[in-house]
């Protein structure tokens, strides 16, 4: 890994791996632990260095990774991208769907299986049984195969990614219950604790102001009111304006410092019939800037509409 950690992303992993390597001592299966970390804090890449340690300070333990990305779409794949960046070679990053699709018998040692949630816990409301035919029985090995002749050789950790969405569903519990992970590792910035948890890693947010990753304070709206002297907008047009002034002041900026960076501007939609109204008068604004999809210089992520291109979005220097 070549990722410098900050001061409270070390002392983090050193906790997590102290605590997680006498929860695997243990001969009881199925312990618990929660890592809770503020949003920006660094929760993948502090993870990704407990990964690769705990691999070194165990080397008698025989283990494997199942990172299990919560949420529709390809949040998996960019999960996926973002430990092959960060690990830089080791240990191994496959996404279940490439890799386990009736060929392979077993995850091998200190493997990243990469699952997007979706794929494996959807079942027919009528008949229970599998959607995907990574869980389905059929001539291939299907996925819960490959569990079973997996554990059969190693011990399992499972990290749930976003674990507080749908934590207590009846299906989330089947899925666990399915791995039958010796350790689970479940992140969340608002985790759900239990009964069953049995060890908890908590981030202060004051120690990730202090190091800069989060801001203590966020400026809304900077300079609007004289921006509307200037030009006459609607407050909808006036806003994007003064988001689409400030990406280009940005980017200026960076370009000073000798640094490639394209900065990224989020615009939220509301939802319901609202919402349609919104993507209408946003498109419409974007096109007179010459930003839209046929040129991927704008990308959409919502529930029921997403570009298919989503992959570079998150590239530095990305159009």
């Amino acid at each position: 890994m070549n990722i410098n950690l900050k001061e409270y992303q070390r002392n983090k992993v050193d906790e997590l791996l102290s605590k997680c390597s006498n929860l695997l001592s243990s001969k009881e299966k199925g312990k618990i632990c929660v890592f809770q970390s503020p949003t920006g804090s660094g929760k993948t890449v502090m993870t990704a260095k407990f990964i690769e340690e705990i691999t070194k300070e165990l080397p008698d333990e025989d283990l494997c990774f199942i990172w299990i990305s919560i949420g529709k779409g390809d949040l998996h794949i960019q999960s996926k991208n973002s430990l092959v960046n960060i690990f830089d070679g080791f240990p191994r990053v496959s996404l279940l769907e490439d890799e386990f699709s009736g060929s392979r018998e077993r995850i091998t040692r200190n493997e990243v299986v990469v699952v997007n949630w979706e794929k494996i816990r959807s079942k027919d409301s009528k008949s229970g049984k599998w959607k995907n035919i990574l869980m389905k029985d059929g001539e291939k090995i299907n996925f819960r195969q490959v569990l079973e002749k997996t554990r059969e050789q190693r011990k399992i950790i499972l990290i749930i990614d976003e674990s507080h969405i749908g934590s207590t569903a009846e299906r989330t519990n089947e899925i666990k219950e399915i791995i039958n992970a010796d350790l689970t590792l479940e992140m969340s910035a608002t985790p759900v604790l239990t009964s069953k948890t049995d060890e908890i890693v908590k981030v202060s947010p004051s120690d990730v102001i202090e190091q800069g990753m989060i801001k203590k304070e966020i400026v809304i709206n900077e300079d609007l009111d004289n921006l509307s002297t200037k030009k006459n907008l609607d407050s909808q047009d006036l806003v994007l304006e003064a988001a689409y002034q400030k990406r280009i002041e940005l980017k200026k900026s960076f370009a000073k410092e000798g640094s490639n960076i394209n900065p990224l501007v989020l615009i939220q939609i509301p939802t319901a019939e609202a919402g349609e109204d919104k993507i209408k008068a946003i498109r419409k604004f974007l096109d007179n800037k010459n930003i839209n999809e046929k040129n991927r210089k704008s990308a959409i992520w919502l529930s029921e509409q997403k570009s298919d291109f989503l992959d570079w979005v998150a590239d530095e220097d990305s159009e």
